[in-house]
């Protein structure tokens, strides 16, 4: 004779473990019957509903951390369902909570940050990301965070130590390189400015994105007014810029470099503005493919 399986919230996990969330769901939901306040189960049909967009999902992930409120896990999931909804003073509060009863839990500290951050509070946002250091320090989402924070901030000298440190533990992070570049300019240190632009384009191997460490490059030569570096890589930068983006600029260098021609050349005001908008997209473009 067979042997029959009573179902029980090991399986039901199970099956969340393995991306089956309707069944996980449905099997945490009958589980429930017989003990309604469970909050293993609540919890389970809660994060499996939340996967799969279920109404009833926040409400069960209140009733489980109502019921089992020194879980600090159980916050947190109630957290990741109201950061879904885009409820921030809650969900701030849920991981306040699971802060507090696990205060060394890095990855709570840095959500709490990020939450904190868009609503604006980036002071506050800053203390959290520094208190995750303390008990990390090379945890990269607290330095990433920093990096724009201190930006933001207007605290560029610290952005640059740790967007510094995020690319001596992962080389290939575009988006802090060019972090580093720009506020390597931003702070006039033009020699760092250009070693970093120079970094970025030895690492950023995308198609067509050679041109914007290029222009960076002929920004800081520019601002030192090393005007026969900035017209060589103006004509390179010409050779891998499919789009024209740099004929002005190359205009404009020229004439610093041989006096002025017969034909207008752009003022410096337009070079600067179209430096700036190449440095925009260039970050706008990592930003859309999430490197």
């Amino acid at each position: 004779m067979a042997k029959t399986t009573t179902p029980s919230y090991e399986q039901a996990q199970a099956l969340f473990t393995n991306g089956d969330f309707e069944g996980s769901r449905e099997l945490a939901i009958a589980l429930l019957q017989a003990s309604p306040q469970d909050p293993n189960l609540l919890r389970l049909a809660g994060k499996a509903g939340a996967e799969l967009g279920r109404d009833d999902a926040l409400g069960q992930l209140e009733q489980a951390a109502a019921a089992d409120a020194e879980n600090p896990d159980a916050w947190r999931d109630l957290a990741d369902a109201l950061l879904s909804e885009g409820r921030l003073d809650e969900a701030a509060k849920a991981i306040r909570q699971a802060v507090e009863l696990r205060p060394d839990d890095v990855a709570s500290l840095v959500d709490l940050a990020h939450v904190v951050h868009a609503s604006g509070r980036t002071p506050e946002a800053i203390q959290h990301l520094e208190q995750a250091l303390e008990l990390d320090f090379n945890n990269l989402a607290a330095l990433r965070g920093l990096v724009g924070m201190y930006r933001e901030a207007g605290r560029r000298e610290d952005a640059v130590t740790a967007g510094r440190k995020v690319i001596s533990y992962r080389p290939g992070d575009i988006e802090t390189a060019i972090d580093v570049a720009e506020l390597t300019l931003e702070l006039n240190r033009l020699e760092e400015a250009v070693e970093a632009f120079r970094w970025l384009r030895d690492v950023d191997d995308e198609p067509d994105h050679e041109v914007y460490a290029v222009h960076g490059m002929i920004e800081a030569e520019m601002r030192r007014e090393r005007w026969r570096s900035a017209l060589d890589l103006a004509v390179d930068a010409t050779r891998v810029d499919r789009f024209g983006r740099t004929t002005d600029i190359l205009a404009y260098v020229v004439t610093q470099v041989f006096g002025s021609a017969d034909r207008p050349a752009p003022s410096r005001r337009d070079v600067d503005d179209a430096l700036a908008a190449s440095r925009d997209e260039h970050r706008q473009l990592h930003s859309a493919l999430g490197i």
